[in-house]
């Protein structure tokens, strides 16, 4: 079984819907909630969120709060990550036969959590990566001499072997 993957909706230069993973957002000189590339984090209405500056709050169902005017975050997930092409940049569009829900609930038996000033990590060790790496390395270095010795063997078969004595 494939995991959920749960994307934010954001808006690209030329308008469309794409969905990112990155919830490092910032927020513009308009007072627009956007990506790091300056793409507009959509609401549920596929909307640019005005925050008006740095003073909101976001709970974790998603609602984010500006001075008593409550916008709920554009929130979508996939069922199948194969679904999502990669646009580069944190984009992703989701192909044509993919298939994305929209503003998820616990009716579709999914459930999710929005942290303010937090960010998620990724789930690699980069320490057991690096040994695996390293390891990986140190075999094809071991196998690379076996052909070698081996390539030295046949040489000297096929010209002691050609020899006439």
């Amino acid at each position: 079984m494939n995991p959920v993957l749960f994307f934010f909706r954001v808006q690209n230069e030329e308008g469309e819907q794409r969905f990112t993973r990155n919830g490092n957002f910032t927020v513009d000189g308009e007072g627009f909630l956007t990506t790091n590339q300056g793409y507009y984090v959509l609401d549920d209405n596929e909307e640019p969120i005005a925050t008006g500056g740095m003073d909101f709050h976001v709970t974790d169902g998603g609602t984010l709060s500006v001075e008593g005017q409550v916008t709920t975050l554009g929130i979508a997930y996939t069922p199948d990550a194969a679904e999502m092409v990669k646009e580069g940049n944190n984009l992703y569009r989701l192909s044509e036969e993919g298939m994305i829900i929209e503003n998820p609930g616990e009716e579709e038996g999914v459930s999710y959590s929005i942290q303010q000033n937090h960010l998620e990590r990724s789930n690699v060790d980069s320490n057991r990566t690096m040994t695996d790496m390293m390891n990986t390395y140190r075999s094809f270095e071991m196998n690379q001499r076996v052909l070698k010795a081996y390539d030295q063997s046949m040489q000297k078969a096929v010209t002691e072997i050609g020899r006439l004595r």
